[in-house]
């Protein structure tokens, strides 16, 4: 007798509780009752659709949709990640000025030039942005998204994770190169472990990384966070004249940026402009209300490999780093 499945759902907009399903429904049902309860309209035509489940989540086989919800790897409690594009709703107009993020490390010289150039002349005087407010701009689920998340900043342009590589050679090189600073006791695990780790595409960016990506280019990057509502400014101490805002849910990074002349996403600030702070600060609010964040303290998360059960993202990421075990799923 098949078992009876229920999921926890997830998009850009909001989340929901899909009940009702069984181990041998299709995919594609799994997918439409998904969407109902997201408040998605399936009959609208999708430009693309991904799945993404477990902790980090990873993209699903959804190419065959007739294949059974068990055979997917899907189990009960799960939570699955929708992101939906919609041709309807693609209507943004790029700023003029923004150039896409080189695809081979030999394109980053003329990357940072175009890139620092862009870092000076998007400084809108302040009183400019008084009545705009910070939109999000949602980046792949797939362990690059801070630095997804800076490059799009940076360059104007979503791309794909693949475009961001050189920001973790940049990290390894700036790390290996003073192995006194970047110690063991700093980096949770040797210099040479970590520069090794950090280029990996399942390593994920945070505190450390920020604050290397903020003082190589030369901006101010501020990350809120959307359970406390608080914000931490990478690269205060140096008076950059520019910042980027980023927020972060507990588990994954996005983008922010403000809507200016002509529909183009400003995603560099000056400095002096301290209304992006309250900005990013209203925005977390506004997602914690919606409740599009994750407990990394209190859920539960089961390891797929052993079966062990684990409290929090710390127990999570030292049974991994103990186990080598990085497949978990929230229960």
């Amino acid at each position: 007798m098949a078992a009876k499945v229920m999921l926890r759902v997830r998009c850009e907009a909001g989340q929901g509780v899909v009940r009702g399903l069984v181990t041998e429904d299709s995919l594609e049902k799994l997918i439409s009752h998904s969407l109902e309860a997201l408040g998605i309209d399936e009959n609208k035509e999708m430009e693309s659709l991904k799945l993404l489940s477990g902790f980090p989540p990873k993209p699903l086989d959804i190419s065959d949709r007739d294949k059974s919800i068990s055979s997917a790897g899907i189990t009960s409690g799960d939570t699955i990640i929708f992101q939906v594009s919609q041709v309807s709703q693609v209507s943004v107009t790029k700023p003029t000025e923004a150039q896409p993020a080189p695809a081979a490390p030999q394109q980053r010289q003329d990357y940072e030039k175009n890139n620092h150039k862009r870092l000076k002349t998007d400084n809108l005087p302040p009183q400019s942005s008084q009545n705009s407010k910070l939109r999000r701009k949602v980046v792949p689920a797939d362990n690059s998204c801070l630095f997804t998340s800076i490059n799009y900043c940076m360059s104007g342009a979503l791309v794909g994770s693949e475009h961001s590589a050189f920001m973790r050679e940049v990290i390894a090189s700036v790390v290996s190169s003073d192995q006194e600073k970047y110690c063991e006791a700093f980096l949770g695990r040797n210099n040479s472990d970590y520069t090794r780790w950090i280029q990996t595409k399942d390593a994920w960016g945070g505190a450390i990384e920020v604050q290397i990506l903020s003082e190589y280019f030369q901006v101010e990057i501020v990350v809120v966070d959307t359970m406390s509502g608080s914000f931490t400014r990478f690269g205060e101490s140096h008076n950059f004249p520019t910042r980027m805002v980023i927020i972060y849910d507990g588990i994954h990074y996005d983008a922010l940026y403000r809507v200016g002349p002509g529909g183009s996403e400003v995603t560099v600030h000056p400095t002096s402009d301290l209304s992006i702070l309250d900005k990013a600060k209203a925005t977390a609010k506004e997602a914690k209300e919606a409740h599009n964040y994750t407990d990394t303290a209190g859920f539960t998360l089961k390891c797929l490999v052993c079966g062990t059960r684990l409290k929090g993202e710390t127990e999570a990421q030292k049974h991994a780093k103990t186990t080598s075990h990085t497949n978990f799923s929230e229960v």
